[in-house]
């Protein structure tokens, strides 16, 4: 992963080189070619904010929310602080109907738009008759569309494309995933967590502790078993997801 992302942010220094000559090269005013240049340095977060935004949509139009992790003025913050990396969301599904169709169509969602943008940057540089201006959000969205589309884990979280891969594959990490959300989906539309079936939070694969959906797992049993007044089963689950919490989330 380490060599995929530093070739990566060498060809978007490429691309940021090219847009810029070129913007340059055919701008008869110099206060656009200087706004242009600020709008290419603020694009890259600017981009992680249509990505993450293309998941909204999508997922909206599925009946899936996906929202930023942590507050909206946490996420802001840290995706102008860590604007050279892919970002992350959180989805929430309002139904637990066809899940895995569904999160594949909300992933695909932040792809497709910064693939709009790179689309629209390339026609800007070929053809004359497009203003060469609006390549400004082509390399930032190229940088975002590569880590995304990739199908890696990230320093947040898995990639758009390993969600994607795990889902079609039916991986271990997607079983235990589509079980989390499937159960989250069923509280949310006001089962009592008492009432879940017990083989959708324990008759699962077995997958690495430090995976978002496992942490998740644990604390739906420590709910779970409270839930059911199981005191002993429910401090084992509690310790254990304040143990992964503390270890991989903080």
């Amino acid at each position: 992963m380490k060599l995929v992302n530093i070739a990566v942010k060498a060809a978007t220094l490429v691309l940021l080189a090219v847009c810029g000559a070129m913007v340059i090269f055919d701008s008869v005013n110099w206060m656009v070619t200087v706004a242009v240049g600020l709008i290419m340095i603020l694009s890259f977060p600017l981009s992680a904010i249509l990505h993450e935004l293309g998941h909204t949509l999508f997922g909206a139009a599925v009946k899936i929310k996906a929202v930023p992790d942590g507050t909206v003025s946490n996420y802001l913050k840290q995706t102008f602080l860590n604007w050279w990396d892919a970002s992350s969301c959180q989805i929430i599904p309002k139904t637990d109907k066809n899940l895995r169709g569904r999160i594949i169509f909300t992933a695909v969602g932040g792809i497709a738009v910064n693939a709009i943008f790179i689309i629209l940057g390339i026609v800007a540089l070929c053809v004359d008759a497009v203003p060469t201006e609006l390549c400004a959000l082509l390399p930032a969205s190229f940088n975002l569309l590569a880590l995304n589309a990739l199908p890696f884990n990230l320093v947040d979280g898995k990639s758009d494309g390993r969600v994607i891969l795990d889902l079609i594959k039916n991986s271990d990490e997607a079983q235990v995933m589509l079980a989390v959300l499937q159960a989250q989906a069923q509280i949310l539309s006001g089962k009592p967590i008492s009432e879940l079936d017990e083989n959708l939070l324990f008759n699962l694969p077995q997958i690495r502790e430090d995976d978002a959906s496992f942490i998740s797992l644990c604390e739906l049993r420590y709910e779970y078993f409270s839930a059911q007044g199981d005191t002993e089963n429910a401090e084992k689950w509690r310790v254990r997801f304040e143990e992964l919490k503390k270890e991989y989330l903080n």
